[in-house]
């Protein structure tokens, strides 16, 4: 029982770097999860297993290719941050999915109002787009 307890301390004290990484990318999971459940709530599309089953794999595959993704840069070529790349085209993939999941549930395209924002740089030019498009 002792080998079995030192071992898995000190995996985790090889991983202590990446945990925040991955508890991020579960935190993204679970709120595209929930807003996603709501927003098929909203629709009175039943909730089905499939779609749960996608959130476990996306729960565990996200989560591995962070770890291998760090061991990498850890253990092999630490030139190329592997883990930040891959941890941002994963969180940018969840928050598109938040997004559009908020869109389902009020009407509002938020991604569209951030990019609006990022080209013209105002907020009340940006409001106000959204406003009309909520109209017609």
């Amino acid at each position: 029982m002792d080998k079995i307890i030192n071992m898995a301390f000190w995996l985790l004290t090889i991983l202590s770097p990446v945990n925040g990484v991955m508890m991020t990318m579960v935190f993204l999971i679970l709120v595209d999860f929930i807003t996603g459940s709501y927003a098929s709530y909203k629709k009175k599309i039943p909730i089905s297993s499939q779609g749960i089953g996608n959130t476990i794999s996306k729960f565990f595959i996200y989560n591995l290719v962070i770890l291998a993704s760090f061991l990498l840069e850890t253990f092999i070529v630490d030139e190329v941050p592997f883990l930040k790349i891959i941890a941002g085209f994963v969180a940018i993939t969840e928050i598109k999915s938040i997004l559009e999941n908020f869109n389902k549930i009020y009407g509002i395209d938020l991604f569209k109002a951030l990019m609006t924002l990022m080209k013209s740089g105002g907020l009340s030019e940006t409001i106000s787009s959204i406003s009309k498009e909520g109209k017609k």
